[in-house]
Order: C-alpha cells, then sequence, then structure tokens
C-alpha cells in the first residue's frame, strides 16, 4: 500500500469523523453556523475520498473531482467567512468559481487532452482557497491561528497553481489523466496535499472554537444593553489597572426613576445608551455597574485630571436634547472620583468614589466631587 491510499484511508476517517462531531456540535448550540458549514466541507472531502476510492474510469474520477473538490473549498471559505465576520456577499466568487469547473466539464466532454482539460479546475480550487486567505488577512482581530491557518491555505492554493504552468511544461499534451496521476511530481503534490489538509480542518476547527469561546466571554463581561463592561468585568479591568495607579470615576443619572415613571422603561432605556454611548466614546474603559449607575477607570491619570474628563462628560450629557422627552426637559448626572496608587484596594477604592457621588448628590446633583483625602474632598461646582 502506497503513501497515497494510506493518506486517503486516514483522510477518510479523519473528515468523516470531524464532519459528524461539527455537526453534533452545531446540532447542540445552533449558534455556531461555521461549524455547519466546516461538516459539510469535511463530508464533500470524505465523499471525494471515497468516490475516487471506487471509481474505474478516469473520466468518471475527473467528474467526480470537478464537481467536489470546489465545492468543498467553497464551504471552507463560507466557514472561514463566518468565523472572521466577514461580509457574506460573495456570489461573483461562487459564479466564477462555477464557471471554470463547469469549463473544465465541457472540456472534458470534447475529449480534450487532460493536461489543459484539469487547468481551470486548478484555478477555480486556488481563487476559492485564496479568497479565505484573504478574509483572513483583512480580519479585524487577528490572532496566530489566524496567520497559521493563512500560512496552510497558502500551502494548499500553491499545490493547485504550480499546476498551472509545470504540467503543460513537464508532460506531453497527449498524456493521460493516469500518467499525470502516477507520475512523481503528482504523487508528491497529493501527499502534501493530503499532509497539510488535515492541518487546514484542525487549525479552522480550533479558530472556530477560540471565536466561540471568546464570544461567550465577550457576553460574560459585556452589558447587553449599552455594550459597556458590565459589573464583572468592570471589576476585573479594575484589579488588572490597580498596580498602575491611576483613577475610577463614578456616575449616576440623576432622578433616573423620575423619567421611567413620566415616560415609561422604552424611554428610560434610550436614556441609558446614550449615556452609555457618551462615557463609551471618552476613551476610558467604562461600564455599566447598576441600573442607572455607570463606571471609568482613567489609568495613569490623577483624580485632578479625571475630574476634568468626567466635567466634559456632565456638562455634554447636560447639554443633550433627547427626542423622547419634553422638550425642556433636561437630563443630568452626578459624578464621583477616587485616584488609587499601587497599594490601594479594589474595594476601598470604589467605596472612596462611592462617597464622593452620595457627596456630589446630596450637595445639589449635576456636579463632580473628588474623594477626600486625595483631594481634600474638593468640588467642582457648576450652577446647572
Amino acid at each position: 500500500m502506497d503513501v497515497t491510499v494510506t493518506l486517503s484511508a486516514v483522510n477518510i476517517v479523519v473528515f468523516g469523523g470531524l464532519s459528524v462531531l461539527c455537526a453534533a456540535i452545531y446540532a447542540g448550540m445552533r449558534t455556531e453556523p461555521a461549524l455547519a458549514w466546516l461538516a459539510a466541507a469535511l463530508l464533500i472531502g470524505s465523499v471525494e475520498v471515497l468516490v475516487l476510492s471506487q471509481l474505474q474510469s478516469s473520466n468518471a474520477e475527473l467528474v467526480a473531482i470537478t464537481l467536489l473538490l470546489p465545492a468543498a473549498y467553497l464551504c471552507v471559505g463560507q466557514s472561514i467567512r463566518l468565523t472572521t465576520r466577514s461580509a457574506q456577499r460573495h456570489g461573483a466568487l461562487i459564479g466564477t468559481v462555477a464557471s471554470l469547473a463547469a469549463m473544465s466539464l465541457v472540456l472534458l466532454a470534447f475529449d480534450v487532452p487532460f493536461i489543459y482539460q484539469t487547468l481551470p479546475l486548478q484555478t477555480a480550487c486556488a481563487l476559492a482557497i485564496l479568497d479565505s486567505v484573504w478574509r483572513l488577512a483583512k480580519a479585524d482581530e487577528r490572532s496566530w491561528l489566524d496567520t497559521a491557518l493563512a500560512v496552510a491555505l497558502c500551502l494548499v492554493s500553491g499545490i493547485f497553481l504550480v499546476r498551472l504552468p509545470l504540467f503543460p511544461m513537464l508532460f506531453d499534451g497527449t498524456a493521460s489523466y493516469h500518467a499525470v496521476k502516477t507520475s512523481g511530481l503528482e504523487t508528491t503534490l497529493l501527499t502534501l496535499s493530503g499532509l497539510v489538509t488535515p492541518l487546514v480542518v484542525f487549525l479552522l476547527l480550533a479558530r472556530i472554537i477560540s471565536g466561540v469561546i471568546t464570544d461567550y466571554r465577550r457576553r460574560s463581561e459585556r452589558d447587553a444593553m449599552t455594550g459597556l463592561l458590565n459589573r464583572r468585568g468592570f471589576d476585573q479591568s479594575l484589579t488588572r489597572t490597580l498596580k498602575r495607579g491611576g483613577a475610577v470615576v463614578l456616575c449616576d443619572i440623576d432622578h433616573f426613576k423620575q423619567v421611567n415613571d413620566s415616560y415609561g422603561h422604552a424611554v428610560g432605556d434610550t436614556i441609558i445608551r446614550a449615556f452609555g454611548d457618551l462615557i463609551g466614546r471618552s476613551g476610558y474603559r467604562a461600564g455599566r455597574i447598576g441600573g442607572e449607575e455607570f463606571a471609568l477607570i482613567l489609568p495613569d491619570c490623577s483624580a485632578r485630571q479625571a475630574a476634568r474628563v468626567a466635567e466634559t462628560l456632565r456638562l455634554t450629557f447636560y447639554c443633550t436634547e433627547h427626542e423622547a422627552l419634553d422638550a425642556g426637559h433636561r437630563i443630568s448626572a452626578s459624578f464621583g472620583i477616587a485616584g488609587f496608587a499601587p497599594a490601594d484596594t479594589m474595594d476601598a477604592v470604589l467605596l472612596a468614589a462611592d462617597r464622593a457621588l452620595y457627596r456630589a448628590k446630596d450637595n445639589g446633583r449635576n456636579r463632580v466631587v473628588i474623594s477626600a483625602p486625595s483631594e481634600t474632598a474638593a468640588e467642582l461646582r457648576h450652577a446647572a
């Protein structure tokens, strides 16, 4: 039994098993279509290898390869598109790949020599793979898995591209499919493909699973309404920042209950999102830590510097007109600030900022207060 036959048998088992595994995971989760497309690609690949091992006719083999191989790589590409959250419109690519595959079938029907008949198919497969490489290169958040997957895909596409110049150069124009298939060049290329393709599958599967884990972690750390850090995420972020020193700003929308009572919870949610959007654009890590309570982390900033940032936010929010409210109805927010040093604990910092926030509320709201003793209870008072 030669190397290519052994690799084919291994690939049938591996691809078939992984296809069932991906389909089962997708059926259980129902939230990761990239797994479904990968399962489809693996199933097509398994069928292709199995069919080729049973067919005796060269033309039948060529028809099977031409129909199944581009379809498998298009499914891989769709899985990568979903994993990298790329644009889903890819009709031009599908049309081009399908046209090139159809061209190969037409050339086969007219008994064009294999050396030339296979060139459109090799081009189609290379294009489908290179589109995936391009998607990975454009991904907003690239990881080492993206890089490794892109390199592996480049190797696979290279196997198809190298055939384009080498087949016409090294083989006689009348060379049969069997003669090319059993040549040293094609044996080497098929062996390389048999080794690299499982690597692509495992890397893509790892990338999908990594993305799922990252999404779940983000969801566990993010507030669904505003997209800001939730209390858990904020506390974790603050804990990591304590050793650098800086300041914490606690914010609370004034008289928010009256907004809910007068206008309804839908309008209240609109105000929450508006304030969350405002502090989210501040350039600092922001979180929603309660109903109408928010917080900011300003690393390497003094309490006085944080107070200037808070004052800008306070004034901007107060001057904003909300369409859902009656004309002239302004909403304000109060801010409490505490500076912290590497030796401080998270509980102590939050308690100091919370006390400053309550002083802002007690002193009339719509103001910024710095905690004592960091600024000796200094207060930035602004008449509304």
